[in-house]
C-alpha cells in the first residue's frame, strides 16, 4: 500500500467519522427533542430542520470513505469473467464515469453553495445557516472523484488484496 493510499484511506476515515458523528448527533437531536416535547411541553423549533442537515452531511461525509475501501455496490457478474486486460479496461472505464459524475455534480453542487454563501442563506423557522452544508457537498464529491482518479491508476480490486 502505497503512501498516497494510506492518506486517502485516512482522510477517508476522518470524514467517515465525522459522518458517524452526524448519525449520533441526529439521535441525540431526535432523542431530546422528544423529551423536551413531552416531559417539558417546549419542543425544539429546529430539530427537523437540523436533523434534516445532518442526515445531508451524514450521507455525503460516507462517500468517499466507501470509493476508498470500494464498499460501493458492483455487479461482477460479467466483470469477474473477463481476462485480466479487458477487467481493467472496464474498470478504468467505470472510475472514469464515477469521476465524470463527481465533477458534474460537485460543478452543480458549488453553484448552489456559492449562491447560498453569496446571500447568507439560512433555514426557515430555525435561522440555521446553510452555507457551510451546501458546501459540504461539492468539497465530499471532490474528495470522492479524486479517490475515484486515483483508484483508476490501481488495479481492479479482485486483482489486489483489500484492507480498510
Amino acid at each position: 500500500m502505497t503512501v498516497i493510499d494510506r492518506a486517502l484511506r485516512l482522510f477517508s476515515r476522518g470524514l467517515l467519522a465525522l459522518s458517524a458523528a452526524a448519525c449520533a448527533g441526529i439521535l441525540g437531536l431526535v432523542l431530546a427533542a422528544v423529551v423536551m416535547r413531552y416531559a417539558v411541553a417546549a419542543p425544539f423549533r429546529f430539530t427537523e430542520e437540523l436533523s434534516g442537515l445532518l442526515l445531508s452531511a451524514m450521507a455525503f461525509l460516507a462517500l468517499p470513505f466507501a470509493m476508498a475501501g470500494n464498499a460501493n455496490i458492483r455487479v461482477t457478474l460479467l466483470t469477474e469473467r473477463l481476462a485480466p486486460l479487458p477487467r481493467r479496461i472496464v474498470w478504468v472505464i467505470g472510475q472514469l464515469i464515477m469521476m465524470a459524475f463527481c465533477a458534474i455534480f460537485a460543478w452543480e453542487a458549488w453553484g448552489i453553495a456559492e449562491f447560498t454563501i453569496r446571500l447568507n442563506l439560512s433555514s426557515e423557522q430555525a435561522r440555521l445557516p446553510l452555507g457551510p452544508w451546501t458546501a459540504l457537498m461539492p468539497a465530499c464529491l471532490a474528495v470522492t472523484g479524486f479517490i475515484a482518479a486515483w483508484a483508476a491508476l490501481q488495479p481492479p480490486p479482485e486483482d489486489r488484496p483489500q484492507a480498510l
